[in-house]
C-alpha cells in the first residue's frame, strides 16, 4: 500500500513538472507578439512618412527576430542586413576598447589624457592637466560643444582634431558637470591609436567586430561601397542626402554596421561582455556616472534599462538593452532629419519597448507627426515668400511715400527692417540651442542646420535676407532721394 502511494506520488509530480510552465519558457521568444510589432513599426513609419527601417530582436542570448521594412534606397528593400551608419552608438565600441587596453595594463583610466598625449591642451592651461579618460568616458571633461566653436573639416586627421581642442573653452569645472562632447571620443579614439600601436578602424575590427562575428560592420566607414541611401527632409517629404563622414569622427559617430550585428553586440554587452572584457569591467561600464552616462551607455532603474543610440545627419540608431528581462533589440532607420530624431524616433523605439516588454502600444494617433510638421514648414515659407514679394514690390513707391515724413519715423521704418529678423533669429537660435542643451554656438550651427533641418534653413533665409535687403535698398533710396 505505501508501494502504491509512492507510485501515485510520483506520477503525481512528474505531471506537475510537465504542465507547470518552465521559469525560462516564461519569457521564451513566443510570447512577444511579433505581429503586433509589425504592425506598429509600419504605422510609424506610414504616419511620419519614413523611408527604411531595420529591425533585430534578442531574447535569452540569441536573435529572435529580425526584419526590414521599407526601402534602403537605390531601388532595394531594407533588411537587417542593410549596413548604415550608426551614431554615437559608436562610442560604445570606443569604450569598450579603451575598457580592453586598461586590462592589458596599457593604459589607466584615471591616468591624465597627458599621460599619452604629452602635448593635449585645451584652452585652459589647469584643465590641460587635469583632464582624466574617466572624464572623457564619462563627458565630464568640463568641455563641450557650445565651447568649441571651431568647424573642421571633414577630412581632419584625428591628431588635427586633437590639436585643434587647443581653442576649447571649459564650460564647466573639470569632473563637475556632465556635459556631451562628440570630440571627447575623437580624443579616445586617439589614444587607442598610440597605445595599441594600431589605426583606429584595425584596433575595433581585430579586437571587437571579428570576436562577435560582426561581419557586415566596420570602422572604417571609408571602404564601405554598399550603404543604404541616408535621408534628410524637406518640408515633410524625405529628402536623399550624401552625408560627408569626418575622418576625426568615426570613434564618436560614424561606425558603420546593421541591425543582425548590433543585436550581437548586445548579446555580448548582456554577456558580462562575451569574453571582450572581464564581468568586472563590463560592470564598469555599465555603471552611470553624473547623468546617468557610464561609459559609452546610459543607465537607468538601476540597470534594468540601458541605451545608446545614434543620430547622424541621414541615419537614426537605437539600442535598447534589458538586462533583467533577457531582452534587448535594435532599430536603424535610414532618415536623420533631426524632428524626426525627437519624434518619430521617440515614437517608434517607445511603441517596440512597450512590445518587448509585453506592453499594449500606445494608439498610432498619439503624438506629432513629423510630415505634418514639415508640411506646416512648407506653408510658413509660401506666406512668407508672398508677404516678402509684396514688400519687394511697394518698394518702387517708397521714396515718395516717406519723404514728408519726420525724420525718426523714416529712420525707423528703414531700422525695422534690419531689427525684427535679426530679434526673430537671436530667438530661433536661442531655443534650437536650448533645446540641444546649448550644444552649439553661432557659427556651429550655421554649418549644422542646412544638412540637419534644411526646410527650417530655408524658413530663416526667407523670413530675413529680404528683410535685409529691403532694409539696404531703403538705405540706398534715402540717400538717393
Amino acid at each position: 500500500m505505501k508501494k502504491a502511494f509512492h507510485a501515485v506520488f510520483v506520477i503525481f509530480v512528474l505531471f506537475a513538472l510537465i504542465l507547470i510552465p518552465d521559469a525560462a519558457a516564461s519569457t521564451s521568444a513566443s510570447e512577444i507578439n511579433f505581429e503586433m510589432l509589425d504592425d506598429a513599426i509600419t504605422a510609424q513609419m506610414d504616419k511620419h512618412g519614413l523611408p527604411g527601417v531595420a529591425l533585430a530582436v534578442v531574447e535569452d542570448g540569441q536573435i529572435v527576430y529580425s526584419k526590414g521594412y521599407g526601402s534602403a534606397g537605390k531601388n532595394r528593400s531594407m533588411s537587417a542586413q542593410t549596413q548604415m551608419t550608426i551614431g554615437s552608438q559608436s562610442k560604445s565600441f570606443t569604450a569598450l576598447a579603451i575598457a580592453q587596453l586598461a586590462e592589458q595594463g596599457k593604459l589607466d583610466l584615471a591616468a591624465p589624457v597627458q599621460t599619452y598625449i604629452p602635448w593635449f591642451r585645451v584652452a585652459d592651461e589647469t584643465a590641460s592637466a587635469r583632464i582624466t579618460i574617466n572624464h572623457l568616458l564619462h563627458h565630464t571633461s568640463g568641455l563641450s560643444d557650445s565651447g568649441f566653436g571651431v568647424v573642421l573639416p571633414p577630412d581632419t586627421s584625428l591628431e588635427q582634431a586633437v590639436r585643434a581642442l587647443a581653442e576649447a573653452q571649459l564650460t564647466a569645472p573639470v569632473g563637475s558637470k556632465h556635459q556631451y562632447f562628440n570630440m571627447g571620443y575623437s580624443v579616445l579614439s586617439y589614444i587607442i591609436e598610440i597605445v595599441s600601436g594600431q589605426t583606429y578602424a584595425d584596433y575595433i575590427q581585430t579586437h571587437i567586430l571579428t570576436p562577435l562575428s560582426m561581419n557586415n560592420s566596420t570602422a572604417d566607414p571609408f571602404t564601405v561601397n554598399d550603404l543604404a541611401q541616408g535621408y534628410s527632409r524637406l518640408f515633410g517629404f524625405p529628402l536623399p542626402m550624401h552625408e560627408d563622414i569626418p575622418v576625426y569622427g568615426v570613434g564618436a559617430g560614424y561606425i558603420v554596421s546593421t541591425a543582425e550585428d548590433l543585436a550581437q553586440y548586445a548579446i555580448a554587452v548582456m554577456d558580462d561582455g562575451a569574453g571582450l572584457v572581464s564581468p568586472e569591467m563590463m560592470k564598469r561600464i555599465l555603471t552611470p556616472g553624473q547623468g546617468s552616462y557610464g561609459m559609452g551607455w546610459m543607465i537607468f532603474d538601476g540597470g534594468a534599462k540601458i541605451i545608446h543610440g545614434g543620430a547622424n545627419h541621414t541615419f537614426r540608431t537605437d539600442v535598447n538593452l534589458y538586462p533583467f528581462r533577457n531582452r534587448a533589440f535594435v532599430l536603424l532607420t535610414n532618415e536623420g532629419y533631426q524632428v524626426d530624431h525627437f519624434i518619430s524616433a521617440a515614437q517608434l523605439r517607445d511603441s517596440v519597448e512597450t512590445i518587448i516588454l509585453d506592453k499594449t502600444p500606445p494608439p498610432v494617433s498619439e503624438g506629432w507627426s513629423v510630415r505634418w510638421f514639415g508640411w506646416g514648414i512648407g506653408l510658413l515659407v509660401l506666406v512668407l515668400a508672398i508677404l516678402q514679394t509684396r514688400n519687394f514690390l511697394t518698394l518702387r513707391n517708397w521714396r515718395d511715400r516717406t519723404r514728408s515724413l519726420p525724420t525718426f519715423k523714416r529712420v525707423m521704418d528703414v531700422a525695422i527692417s534690419f531689427l525684427i529678423p535679426t530679434a526673430i533669429l537671436i530667438v530661433v537660435f536661442w531655443q534650437i540651442s536650448g533645446f540641444y542643451g546649448n550644444r552649439f554656438n553661432l557659427l556651429t550651427m550655421m554649418a549644422y542646420l542646412p544638412y540637419a533641418l534644411p526646410d527650417v534653413f530655408i524658413l530663416m533665409l526667407v523670413g530675413s535676407v529680404p528683410d535685409y535687403t529691403q532694409g539696404i535698398i531703403k538705405l540706398f533710396l534715402w540717400r538717393k532721394g
